[in-house]
């Protein structure tokens, strides 16, 4: 039997493996679906930084953070940054990955909130020197911690300093509320659903590279949860939504395709 010794078409069917192999690689580097990389947040977009940058005092400028600020600690899927009941020592901003807020025993948690980067974790312990939930890391994450002995420490002796928790508490607060009056109150699924998605759209949006393209760490579990809602009755809305052209659902990522009716939607 003849074999036929000529390379050319081992090197057209080699050269063909390269090139599918180059294009998927491609594909996958552009794609908006894909899993983010780690980002931390810009320290100017962060909630944090009235107490971390420089406060004036006898006409010198002090960078008083390097006492009570530890920058960018590493937290593993899954670590309990903190507990319910668990006495305060700091008070915590996330500078990249998520967070879950919630109560309850091991057989009944209820989560209560998300935590995005830029946001705070455990600012709302210090009038009560407890914390008031549990702090869970939903993805491999970074924070930023504020010893809350030594801040209170130099702010009693800045009043910059003091001024400026004052301005960081007060801020937190009028997030809070604006997040929690876009979920209060709503009358159907669909319209709590809705709110959800624009109010994550929004907290989120100062460090995102596209624009109403989310990805949400948190299982559906914890959406439902969330929001009070069984599991499957997530599922079958977030579904439909895909089905009427809101929304677009790629694995854990979802693209937001029509925003005004989705707004429309919160206030059925």
């Amino acid at each position: 039997m003849l074999v036929s010794s000529s390379p050319e078409p081992i090197i057209f069917q080699t050269t063909l493996i390269l090139l599918k192999k180059y294009f998927m690689n491609i594909n996958q580097s552009i794609s908006p679906f894909s899993e983010p990389t780690t980002k931390y947040i810009a320290c100017e977009n962060c909630s944090m930084e009235p107490i971390c940058q420089p406060t004036n005092q006898a006409d010198q400028s002090l960078l008083l953070s390097a006492h009570y600020l530890d920058k960018r600690i590493s937290i593993k899927a899954g670590t309990s940054l903190f507990t319910k009941g668990e006495s305060l020592s700091a008070m915590y901003a996330v500078c990249s990955g998520s967070f879950k807020l919630c109560m309850g025993s091991q057989d009944n948690v209820k989560i209560i909130n998300f935590r995005f980067p830029g946001e705070l974790l455990g600012e709302d312990a210090l009038f009560p020197q407890k914390y008031a939930c549990d702090a869970i890391a939903l993805e491999e994450s970074s924070i930023c911690k504020v010893s809350v002995r030594e801040l209170t420490s130099n702010a009693n002796l800045v009043p910059d300093l003091q001024a400026n928790l004052v301005t960081l508490l007060s801020r937190q607060s009028y997030f809070n509320q604006q997040e929690f009056a876009s979920l209060i109150a709503k009358k159907s699924a669909e319209s709590l659903l809705a709110a959800f998605l624009l109010n994550v759209n929004m907290r989120t949006s100062k460090y995102r590279t596209i624009a109403n393209i989310l990805y949400l760490a948190m299982s559906r579990e914890n959406i439902a949860n969330f929001l009070g809602l069984r599991r499957e009755t997530l599922s079958r809305l977030l579904s439909r939504f895909q089905k009427e052209g809101l929304i677009l659902l790629n694995g854990k990522s979802i693209t937001l395709l029509n925003l005004e009716q989705l707004t429309h939607l919160t206030n059925d």
